[in-house]
């Protein structure tokens, strides 16, 4: 099935990467989603 992802247009591989990475977050214990925070931010995928 992962293979079908690079058969499909690029907004369609961006909107579905996007609900994975989303429904995966959800599940996220306060401090896994502090660790995740702090590795985006240092990697500048966060700029607030």
């Amino acid at each position: 099935m992962a293979y079908r992802i690079f058969e499909q247009s690029e907004e369609v591989q961006r909107e579905e990467l996007l609900r994975k990475i989303t429904d995966s977050v959800k599940n996220l214990s306060l401090r896994e989603l502090e660790a995740l925070y702090y590795e985006l931010s240092t990697k500048n995928y966060i700029n607030e």
